[in-house]
């Protein structure tokens, strides 16, 4: 299961016992910054949850920091140092051994 449901991290911040910051005076980029920095920052937590698999979180990650990405360069322009973190969580996805190709893809259509 793809962790893109807003609900579903929501979720995991109140099982988790975790807050989200409010880092930009963007509601909508600080929810996706959140959300993938949970997913990164809580990766085995969640596991040990039996919720989620890696996979799930690793494309959940790709997700919400795809959607901060997007939202962050609309906002204050392109940066590369944050381009550079995304192809990171694409490097994770390699070692795990469950890149995909065509997911990816759909979710960088999905956000545009």
């Amino acid at each position: 299961m793809l962790l893109k449901s807003p609900k579903h991290m929501a979720e995991l911040f109140v099982l988790l016992n975790k807050f989200p910051t409010a880092t930009y005076q963007n509601r909508e980029l600080n929810e996706a910054l959140n959300n993938a920095l949970l997913l990164e920052e809580y990766e085995q937590p969640i596991i040990a949850l039996g919720r989620y698999s890696i996979k799930d979180i690793l494309y959940g990650r790709f997700y919400w920091y795809t959607k901060f990405l997007r939202k962050y360069e609309t906002i204050y322009g392109r940066n590369v140092g944050m381009e550079q973190a995304q192809f990171k969580i694409i490097e994770a996805m390699d070692y795990a051994g469950i890149i995909d190709s065509d997911t990816l893809e759909a979710i960088e259509q999905e956000l545009g």
